[in-house]
């Protein structure tokens, strides 16, 4: 009996797994093995010990094993249950929709604009946060908008190449995101494979906007939006009650307890992650929201905020200015485009470039861009 009892605490132990990703010093690689092997393994378990037990039933059923067994069903489920994998299930080609009117948004909710390939979606971040990653098509180019709702990180990548994304696991307090053919891991704020067959790999970033609905609702070149419903709008929340608003109404960031204190934990940044922007840095979002138009003349770019909302845009030779929250006006040649970059009129013909920004909280920021530079406003 001590051994069915020993079968049975390991099997929960697979089956409880993904818990460990909450342990720092945990090694990613057992987390690695434990997503591809945890099914197969508490199945043969399960199996063997169910055999055992008829192959051992000549001389009367042992009553002493069914409490043991029982643990090793209970395992099975959990092996199943307890998993990122299957608490954020990740969207595949969502249904779009142009008609605004059936969308059950009001004008504060944040949408994530993408504009690639000629193509315009919308999604809605609050539809988003349940699942963390939505895959859908850009013409022949498949993108993966990735969400990680612990370290607020929103990332669009291009992963044509290597086919759709999904959640796989948790380290360093940021979702790692895999794909389908590999299960290759890829530690989701730093773009960088970690572990898999294709390690290693960067997935490749592209650039994309937050706004609110009240301005996407009023562009002229309508995006293709996700179809929600009100439950998708709800408020999100882990699967254990309660967990998630202690987490966010303190310092806590679960699987992350050596970080950098200069700022609360949660405080929001805006970071520079275009890789065509020569040097690493990043603003406090609050000051940027008490500016609305940040110029940097050195880096060539500009910042402009809308509501709670932040983008940026290259700019070489121009200064912009923000008028009624939905056009930028370059104050040399009067040149007009609309919030997205799109040009309107004026004498420079040519969309607005956007940069890739990310809008996310301190303790993930600086982990996974250390040495970035901080720039204060006045």
């Amino acid at each position: 009996m001590t051994i069915f009892y020993t079968i049975a605490f390991f099997s929960l132990i697979i089956g409880m797994g993904a818990i460990f990703t909450l342990v720092e010093k945990f090694p990613v690689k057992l987390l690695y093995y434990h997503y591809h092997f945890r099914k197969p393994l508490i199945w043969s378990i399960f199996i063997v010990s169910i055999g055992y037990q008829f192959i051992n039933s000549s001389n009367g059923f042992n009553a002493n094993v069914i409490p043991p067994l029982i643990i090793i069903g209970l395992a099975v489920i959990l092996t199943y249950k307890v998993h990122q994998s299957n608490w954020f299930k990740a969207v595949y080609f969502p249904e779009l929709t142009d008609d605004f009117d059936s969308l059950p948004l009001s004008d504060d909710h944040e949408i994530a604009l993408i504009e690639y390939e000629g193509i315009v979606k919308a999604y809605p971040l609050n539809y988003v946060i349940h699942h963390h990653v939505v895959n859908d098509y850009f013409k022949d180019k498949t993108v993966a908008l990735t969400y990680c709702a612990m370290c607020k990180s929103i990332i669009p990548f291009d992963v044509t190449e290597i086919g759709p994304l999904f959640v796989a696991s948790f380290k360093n307090a940021n979702m790692i995101v895999a794909d389908n053919k590999t299960g290759t891991f890829f530690q989701q704020a730093s773009f960088n494979s970690v572990i898999g067959k294709l390690h290693p790999h960067s997935l490749k970033m592209i650039t994309f906007q937050i706004l609110p609905w009240k301005t996407v609702k009023k562009l002229k070149s309508k995006p293709q939006v996700a179809i929600i419903n009100e439950n998708d709008l709800r408020p999100f929340k882990l699967p254990m009650p309660g967990v998630w608003k202690k987490v966010m109404s303190s310092e806590l960031t679960p699987g992350l307890s050596n970080k950098d204190k200069t700022f609360p934990s949660k405080t929001d940044v805006v970071g520079i992650t275009d890789t065509a922007i020569s040097e690493p840095v990043f603003y406090l979002k609050s000051e940027v929201l008490q500016q609305t138009v940040v110029k940097n003349e050195k880096l060539n770019f500009t910042l402009i905020s809308i509501d709670n909302t932040v983008n940026g845009f290259r700019t070489k030779n121009i200064i912009l200015r923000l008028k009624n929250n939905q056009v930028i006006e370059d104050t040399i040649t009067k040149t007009n485009w609309d919030i997205t970059g799109r040009h309107i009129d004026g004498t420079i013909k040519n969309n607005l470039e956007t940069i890739a920004i990310s809008n996310e909280y301190w303790f993930s920021w600086k982990k996974f861009h250390p040495k970035s530079k901080l720039l204060r406003l006045s």
